[in-house]
């Protein structure tokens, strides 16, 4: 007999039954229950750092550290699932690591014995796809193989050191007439930071009163969606390459959004501006990256400003070389990218690697 333990509709409805459990079993949703069962292996799922339905106001533990701590406690696994990842994860891995408990998360980690507790889960990519997968008509209007009036896409957001050494080498380097390029501007939680230089995508209408940013929601042809999923297809369609200048630039951990994304479904090369080994973690996912046509040896520096400097320079390599030239050397790499980001259901490739640990756990 296995006891599970859900505190999400999430979990009941696409985690637990992509996870093939094996049966009997029982799923309880509070805490008391769950401890209280007899039987032989526990398994929990929690979404509660940031999305929770059930057990909400369990006085049992403190805090979401805690929760983890008490679950690892009497649980022969732990999936802990959200679809963040942040350079703040490792105080809570540091307050909560336990070798019985997993993080389901959309990236991975470097060079720590953390890597083994993570199951990656492309959220970001999921989603994102799936809006794409509701509108064959837009992507048959994504032209990637016609040569574009200009080299690079630098659609940067909000103000980050990454980003701040993108738009200095752009200027430095006198490539504006190369690049749409998009920048600055400070948050603010009454209006959207980005208002006065944002390009708007036709078709996408807001659907919040309140948008402080790309992360809030809008509707593009009917579809639900963050707006910062929505390809910036008429953006695109000028430009050749993309600079992918992801959430975060930490040497720890690689996070994968919707930014990496969008490249990959309109069959894109882009030049990452992120922390080590993050094309290293994508192609481990299956990717194919552009080694073929530029030095990504960028990928393997430690040092944040010679990382970047060495990735800067593929970009004005590009930027010097025809560009038919390249996307005949490309090809089969965003074909293949295209297709995999489109085909895999990344829910239950993660469900399958939990299936896994299971199995294992039970032998």
């Amino acid at each position: 007999m296995i006891a599970i333990y859900s505190d999400s509709q999430i979990i009941d409805l696409e985690w637990i039954p992509n996870a093939n459990i094996p049966q009997p079993n029982t799923v309880y949703h509070t805490y008391e229950e769950y401890v209280n069962s007899t039987a032989e292996y526990k398994i929990a799922f929690t979404t509660q750092r940031l999305h929770c339905d059930y057990d909400i106001n369990c006085t049992a533990y403190r805090g979401f550290e805690d929760k983890i701590n008490k679950l690892s406690a009497v649980s022969t696994l732990v999936f802990t699932i959200e679809s963040e990842l942040h350079d703040f994860h490792w105080r809570m891995w540091e307050l909560c690591y336990h070798d019985n408990v997993y993080w389901v998360v959309p990236g991975q980690v470097n060079d720590s014995g953390m890597s083994k507790n993570i199951i990656h889960w492309a959220d970001w990519f999921k989603t994102t796809v799936a809006l794409y997968r509701k509108l064959p008509d837009i992507v048959a209007k994504f032209d990637y193989t016609a040569t574009k009036s200009r080299y690079f896409d630098a659609l940067l957001g909000s103000p980050k050191p990454h980003r701040d050494f993108v738009n200095a080498q752009v200027i430095a380097n006198n490539l504006q007439d190369k690049f749409i390029m998009t920048y600055g501007g400070q948050w603010n939680d009454n209006e959207f930071y980005a208002k006065d230089y944002f390009i708007w995508e036709p078709g996408t209408t807001v659907v919040e009163d309140n948008q402080p940013g790309t992360a809030s929601y809008v509707e593009y042809f009917g579809n639900r969606c963050h707006l910062s999923q929505v390809i910036p297809l008429d953006v695109f369609n000028n430009t050749a390459y993309s600079i992918v200048a992801e959430t975060d630039f930490d040497n720890t951990l690689s996070f994968f959004s919707e930014k990496t994304a969008k490249p990959l479904i309109y069959r894109r090369l882009f030049v990452a501006f992120s922390g080590y080994k993050f094309l290293q973690n994508l192609r481990d996912l299956g990717f194919r990256t552009f080694d073929n046509v530029i030095d990504e040896s960028y990928d393997l520096i430690k040092d944040d400003t010679a990382r970047l400097t060495a990735a800067f320079e593929q970009v004005k390599y590009l930027c010097s070389v025809p560009q038919s030239e390249i996307f005949s050397q490309i090809a089969t790499t965003l074909d293949h990218n295209y297709n995999l980001i489109m085909s895999t259901d990344w829910t239950r490739r993660a469900a399958h690697q939990i299936s896994d640990i299971i199995v294992s756990a039970q032998r």
